[in-house]
């Protein structure tokens, strides 16, 4: 039975233990591995400047340079600048650490902000999950 206190990891018997859920500040993350070492973090609510620190730490506590990392923000009711500046990290930080990463998004609440700063063309951002995972997965 998996802990609902997004402070405790959750151990598995696979060799790669599973990445940790997280509920935070109207922010949830339901995360799951793929196809190997690809982490598939489902975020919904809302990514602001209360929820943005939590993501930023969820998220390096969770990516090596050897596993993929898909955010699915589908579930996302808002994206504010503190959500922004996240993406706009994790974005250099994989160029810097060859961390192979995308985003899925459909949403205009999350493709809106990324196409009015400018961020969609630093990221890659697809359709689906099934979608993401593989590209992530070719990339590696």
């Amino acid at each position: 039975m998996r802990s609902t206190d997004p402070n405790i990891l959750t151990s598995q018997s696979t060799p790669a233990a599973e990445p940790r859920s997280l509920d935070s500040h109207g922010m949830r993350i339901d995360a799951e591995r793929r196809s190997g070492d690809v982490v598939v973090a489902h975020v919904s609510g809302e990514v602001d400047l209360l929820s943005a620190p939590e993501l930023r730490q969820w998220v390096e506590q969770s990516t090596t340079a050897a596993s993929g990392l898909v955010l699915d923000f589908d579930g996302v009711g808002f994206l504010g600048s503190a959500g922004l500046s996240v993406l706009a990290e994790l974005a250099e930080k994989a160029a810097h650490d060859k961390l192979t990463w995308a985003v899925v998004a459909t949403k205009r609440v999350v493709l809106r902000p990324l196409e009015a700063t400018g961020l969609v063309a630093q990221m890659p951002v697809y359709s689906s999950v099934d979608d993401a995972v593989k590209a992530v997965t070719d990339g590696e």
